[in-house]
């Protein structure tokens, strides 16, 4: 497996068995991440770590509800997804600072350089943190629940009528198309939030349900082919426009807290004066780049609706037709 896709998954095949391969490699291809998400000269370590964990809980989600019990560990995953994410959020917030400090002059540059080092404070502790969680014998435990649960999971069989007794077998297509329709549905659910340009929680919601769909079309691509592909990466563009917008959110209310609590100070203290000013900067440029993301999610969904594009990938992730070859991965 290599970020998105998992290989040997094939459409027709019972569903039970390919959601084992699913969710086995996922759990496989994070595990495999541990000892590069420690090495922090390279902060893409726990991005990467931290988008597979992503990837297996959303899976998990999405099979769940069609599974007989006994349930994954995922309090354990959240644990490690948590901790990867901290560290994560630090790197990406230093990143920016940084780059936003090679563009200020004087007490902004000044101003941004204090943030920077009070971010590297933060960042060191989330590091400790995430060291603990992910040591070779909290992995390993983890992973050996994991998959010794993981050989019990059985689909929730569903009778053909209410009278009979006779079980539809359930392929791994089946349980794709009911996915992704509970994906889409919620994603359509939410979409008004996106004409109201300050409702920030409502904005990260839909952000998220992006996510979620984007997710499941890659886990079941191998039942429809290109086009699904192309339709996910498409509502992965949607997905960054949200996702940069809610960043900015974060940032405005961290700036503007901060400005709030400079602001009861005595005004003859002049010792916080270059960190005030970075933050009005800051802030200033972090209002600016949130309206030209608003824009830019607004504009495409616009383009979706004008295109029927959800509805169209509504049609096209109907039962696959499994009297043909189905999709295979290698």
């Amino acid at each position: 497996m290599k970020g998105k896709r998992v290989s040997g998954l094939d459409c027709a095949a019972p569903a039970d068995q390919m959601i084992q391969t699913a969710l086995h490699a996922q759990l496989a291809a994070m595990c495999a991440l541990r000892r590069k998400a420690l090495e922090w000269s390279d902060p893409e370590g726990v991005h990467d770590m931290r988008v597979l964990s992503r990837r297996l809980r959303s899976a998990i989600a999405d099979f769940e509800p069609h599974l007989k019990k006994p349930a994954l560990p995922i309090a354990k995953l959240k644990t490690i997804a948590k901790s990867l994410g901290a560290v994560r959020d630090e790197d990406v917030a230093i990143a920016a600072l940084e780059e936003l400090k090679a563009s200020a002059h004087g007490e902004v540059s000044d101003g941004i350089e204090v943030f920077i080092e009070e971010r590297k404070l933060i960042r060191d502790d989330a590091r400790k943190a995430l060291k603990k969680a992910i040591q070779r014998p909290a992995v390993g435990e983890l992973r050996k629940e994991f998959e010794s649960r993981l050989e019990k999971i059985a689909v929730a069989s569903k009778k053909s009528s209410a009278r009979s007794i006779a079980r539809i077998a359930t392929t791994f297509g089946r349980i794709g198309t009911r996915v992704v329709t509970v994906r889409l549905k919620e994603l359509r659910a939410a979409s008004p939030h996106i004409f109201f340009p300050f409702e920030n929680t409502e904005l990260h919601e839909v952000r998220i349900l992006a996510k979620r769909l984007r997710y499941a079309l890659d886990l079941f691509d191998c039942c429809w082919g290109e086009d699904i592909k192309a339709a996910a990466k498409e509502i992965a563009l949607l997905q960054t426009s949200l996702g940069e917008l809610h960043d900015c959110d974060v940032w405005i209310e961290d700036l503007g807290a901060r400005l709030k609590k400079a602001s009861s100070r005595d005004p003859s203290d002049r010792a916080h004066e270059p960190t005030n000013v970075a933050a009005i900067w800051l802030l200033k440029h972090f209002a600016r780049e949130r309206t030209e993301h608003y824009r830019d999610a607004l504009g495409r969904w616009q383009q979706w609706e004008s295109e029927r594009f959800l509805k169209g990938l509504a049609s096209r992730i109907l039962v696959p037709d499994l009297k043909t070859e189905p999709h295979r991965t290698h």
